[in-house]
């Protein structure tokens, strides 16, 4: 029964939201919007790269509902304005589009055949081969392909990232570290875990250098002080005296960065 309910409320929810905007137009970029329904009591909105997402709560709805939407699209266009679009360059998960790092260029090369799985290997150090089953559907592919592209990339990235870590490490902390790897993180740029773990999102390969050796800094700063107190922006600013703008830089740019 319950499961019939959610069913219908998100029909529900598809169909009321159907006479709301479903884009932005901020400048020459278009931003997608998506409605969902929340079974919680409160609603949200989160810009995730291009697109938009509301939650709203299936406890809301008339009046309430068309205020709580305008206030989101309000607090988005302003959101959306604020982003800078000039300081990096996307990777294209496509075919014979090129994706460039801070360190290399990688040729993307996608082989749809008649296959029942996946492959993706790096060839001469550039190259990034795909294979894709023919049956899989256009989404399917370009969801594929970005996957299997990422995975390569991180995975050859990883020197690079252990590198700029154990550089910066030895300059100004000193301390012991288990690990540094990339990983696959939306809602986050880098972080550290209590096993002295550095995490740092794939997407700050496509930042400046000067933005992803912050972040860095940022992380290693958390194995002198776990937190984000006084002293630990004392500990960064040592290390990065430029950290505000960096900061500034991910506020405007993050949304759409990778």
């Amino acid at each position: 029964m319950f499961l019939l309910w959610t069913f219908l409320a998100r029909i529900a929810i598809y169909v009321s939201c159907m006479s709301y905007p479903l884009k932005i137009k901020i400048g020459d970029r278009n931003y997608d919007i998506e409605y969902k329904v929340s079974f919680k009591r409160t609603s949200s909105a989160r810009i995730k790269k291009d697109k938009v997402v509301i939650r709203l709560s299936r406890f809301v709805f008339g009046r309430a509902k068309d205020e709580m939407i305008e206030k989101f699209l309000k607090w988005a266009v302003k959101r959306l304005k604020k982003v800078e679009v000039t300081d990096f360059v996307n990777p294209e998960y496509e075919n014979a589009k090129s994706i460039t790092t801070h360190n290399k260029v990688y040729e993307l090369k996608v082989i749809i055949e008649n296959r029942s799985d996946s492959r993706a290997k790096l060839k001469n150090g550039f190259v990034i081969e795909i294979r894709l089953p023919e049956k899989l559907s256009k989404k399917q592919q370009s969801e594929k392909t970005k996957a299997l592209s990422q995975k390569i990339i991180m995975e050859d990235q990883k020197a690079y990232l252990q590198e700029v870590i154990s550089e910066l490490n030895q300059m100004y902390f000193k301390e012991k570290i288990n690990s540094a790897r990339f990983k696959r993180t939306e809602s986050r740029f880098g972080s550290l875990s209590v096993s002295r773990n550095v995490n740092i999102s794939y997407r700050l390969l496509f930042a400046p250098r000067e933005v992803f050796r912050y972040v860095c800094v940022h992380e290693l700063a958390h194995l002198k002080q776990f937190n984000h107190s006084k002293r630990f922006w004392a500990v960064v600013e040592e290390a990065c005296p430029d950290y505000k703008v960096h900061e500034k830089w991910l506020r405007k740019n993050g949304l759409n960065l990778g």
